[in-house]
């Protein structure tokens, strides 16, 4: 059987990918290294996360390489957030770019909002499960109740979940401890995006009442937005227009 949440993350409604690729080009860019976005080794509790930056630093290579003021450079890095692109390490439920000393890290393209693999109520359950090991049955309060939802609706297939966990678990615990809080992090990341906690706003959330269809070709010279993030835009030259412009 099909198990569907209440949330339905169906390839029909995803978000528009000629749009998330233009944001992806923009990504790629930060990541150069010697014109991107500069980052260090930062102490995260007695764990040295590589190539760790900075909400401020974020802000000004937007503000400096993308001809917006801070606030546009800020909103633009909020749904860059939002979207999964750019991860928080301290705060990771809170999807919003802060403009201080907050520290986050890109995203691994193979968590990017464009691959094709869906957000699947098996791969929520195995991560859950797995969580649930490494976090010796101690989740947060929305995770407990999600895992206790999923064992009920897929006892027919539990063990199948926490013997695919316990392998993951296993094989993360083969890696250096650093790779390994770093995979963790991202995989956390990943999960906060594609299923947020309850009342939470999710920009990877669409339902049937759309009124943009996300596999339809973009209109060429029409300004077309989603309703996901709000950015008052004080010039049709700055990088939120064009890349919703098509």
């Amino acid at each position: 059987i099909t198990i569907r949440s209440d949330r339905d993350h169906g390839q029909r409604y995803r978000p528009r990918m000629s749009c998330l690729k233009k944001v992806e080009a923009t990504v790629v860019q930060m990541q150069d290294p010697s014109t991107g976005v500069k980052g260090a080794n930062q102490k995260l509790n007695v764990t040295t996360i590589p190539h760790s930056i900075t909400g401020q630093d974020i802000v000004a290579w937007i503000t400096k390489n993308m001809n917006m003021d801070n606030d546009e450079a800020q909103a633009f890095g909020t749904m860059l957030v939002a979207f999964g692109y750019i991860y928080p390490l301290q705060d990771h439920k809170k999807l919003v770019l802060g403009p201080d000393g907050s520290l986050y890290r890109f995203q691994a393209p193979y968590f990017w909002p464009v691959q094709k693999w869906k957000t699947e109520d098996t791969d929520y359950a195995i991560y859950l499960a797995k969580r649930n090991i490494r976090k010796k049955g101690v989740l947060d309060a929305y995770e407990q109740e999600e895992y206790n939802k999923l064992h009920k609706w897929m006892n027919h297939k539990w063990d199948f979940i926490v013997m695919q966990a316990k392998e993951q678990y296993r094989a993360g615990k083969a890696r250096q401890k650093a790779d390994r809080v770093v995979f963790d992090c991202q995989e956390r990341a990943y999960w906060i995006v594609h299923r947020p906690p309850p009342q939470t706003h999710s920009a990877m959330d669409y339902g049937l009442d759309r009124h943009i269809d996300p596999n339809a070709e973009p209109v060429t010279g029409k300004f077309t937005c989603d309703p996901l993030i709000s950015i008052k835009l004080k010039s049709p030259h700055s990088l939120f227009w064009s890349i919703t412009q098509n």
